[in-house]
């Protein structure tokens, strides 16, 4: 039987040190030394804008990577002119952005990443990682040296589909040659669990718990409930 783990990356395999508000202080450093401005200024501007608020529309014209971060330039300039942050500042910040973002020394991969990547491959499983991502993300397991353990890496940014739209779902089981079980594991109830699910594609929700989903407050336990379930072959 072929079998398949669908990953989420941000918060569940690795994370970026602060992500997007955090990472518009570490512009603004740059930018405007000796600024006041906390990550929490940003936030309120950074709640809508993005592909993923918007996840029921498919965007291919987006699947250029200048064009993908290009499109966001608005909502980061947005967020720095909401927090009071001068025209001319932000549209330079805005600009400064991606490589700041991509910074490899600002991500890192939870301590229990690889253990369980190891020992599910041992068990016969194959990997993927289907994430909500910018077009970079391929670049950023590799620099994180997580590439030799997945077979399939997609980024929403690349396939013009956001999770939990079904496509999104669909293009990563062709992608794994439609293994005969699949599971899907990442931190967010709706985008990854709740999306799956309605793919036919069961899943464990990690880190963060709500109700109503199979939880597991870390990736060993995700492990443990994925080998014990019935009907893995």
């Amino acid at each position: 039987m072929s079998r398949a783990i669908i990953w989420d990356f941000d918060e569940t395999l690795a994370r970026r040190s602060g992500r997007w508000s955090d990472t518009l202080v570490e512009v603004m450093n740059l930018e405007a030394p000796g600024h006041s401005w906390a990550a929490s200024s940003f936030v309120p501007g950074l709640t809508s804008g993005f592909p993923w608020h918007e996840w029921e529309r498919p965007h291919p014209e987006l699947s250029d990577p200048d064009r993908w971060w290009e499109s966001l330039r608005p909502v980061l300039r947005g967020a720095l002119d909401q927090a009071g942050v001068s025209h001319s500042v932000a549209e330079s910040a805005s600009k400064r952005f991606r490589a700041e973002y991509l910074r490899l020394d600002r991500w890192s991969v939870f301590a229990d990443t690889r253990p369980a990547l190891e020992r599910l491959r041992r068990g016969g499983w194959r990997h993927a990682i289907l994430s909500n991502h910018c077009p970079e993300l391929p670049d950023l397991v590799r620099g994180l040296g997580l590439a030799e353990y997945f077979d399939v890496v997609l980024t929403s940014a690349a396939i013009g589909f956001e999770k939990p739209h079904p496509e999104a779902f669909a293009c990563v089981m062709r992608e794994l040659g439609s293994p005969e079980s699949a599971w899907m594991v990442g931190d967010s109830a709706e985008a990854d669990i709740d999306g799956a699910r309605r793919a036919g594609i069961p899943g464990i929700l990690v880190r963060r718990p709500a109700p109503g989903f199979d939880y597991a407050p870390d990736l060993a336990v995700a492990v443990d409930m994925i080998e014990r379930a019935p009907n893995i072959g």
